[in-house]
């Protein structure tokens, strides 16, 4: 794993971790490219230790903080913030808020979190990609989504809201102003642009993780 020591503004994504299986370290290092702050969570700190990379903010539980200092020296300087409540993910979230960042890469379970619930009550005020399970989640809030892509490229598509209009170009099967009931598949047909647009209403776009994260 490689350690970051830049400066870095907020408009780089930070990079939250409550799920240290949720991506492969391949993946993770390259999340570390452009030096975000990093935030993790305390039911994440003992595997992230082991990664031997730089945690900038840890996120715990108040009665956990003494057992947890000896553990953070090697990180110093770090900052260790204490909640009363337990769900940390949620204190993750107002953490980042506070201190206006723009846009955040969040490794975390969806099935064991409130994490998907998270990303779309502060999508207004940040944009967040969630990884799991070594794929990509992105939240489009306004139900417009463009991408370049390669032949065969595969994408869920998981409708948000009731009464949502799907239309589509650039896979084998495009759809036009159609009601998305439940999620599907689309596959790209061609390398080049693919295009999904509803009626303004929000979207999960999820894909498999590539060598190229920023794809």
């Amino acid at each position: 794993m490689s350690s970051h020591h830049i400066v870095r503004d907020q408009q780089e994504p930070a990079l939250l971790i409550d799920d240290p299986m949720a991506l492969g370290i391949e993946f993770v290092d390259l999340l570390l490219e452009w030096s975000p702050t990093v935030i993790v969570t305390s039911d994440a700190l003992d595997e992230v230790l082991k990664w031997g990379i730089k945690i900038d903010v840890v996120v715990a539980r108040i009665n956990e903080l003494e057992d947890l200092k000896p553990k953070l020296k090697v990180q110093s300087p770090v900052q260790l913030l204490g909640f009363e409540s337990t769900d940390l993910l949620n204190a993750a979230y107002i953490f980042l808020k506070d201190h206006n960042h723009q846009a955040v890469n969040v490794l975390a379970d969806i099935f064991n979190s409130k994490v998907l619930d998270l990303i779309k009550e502060f999508a207004r005020e940040m944009d967040s990609v969630l990884f799991y399970n070594d794929q990509k989640w992105v939240f489009v809030k306004e139900g417009r989504f463009e991408k370049w892509v390669s032949t065969g490229q595969v994408f869920g598509i998981h409708p948000v809201a009731r009464n949502t209009y799907l239309s589509s170009t650039g896979f084998y099967t495009d759809w036009q102003n159609e009601m998305l009931l439940e999620p599907i598949e689309l596959t790209a047909e061609l390398s080049g642009p693919v295009s999904l647009l509803t009626n303004e209403k929000p979207l999960w776009v999820v894909e498999a993780m590539q060598t190229d994260i920023y794809k």
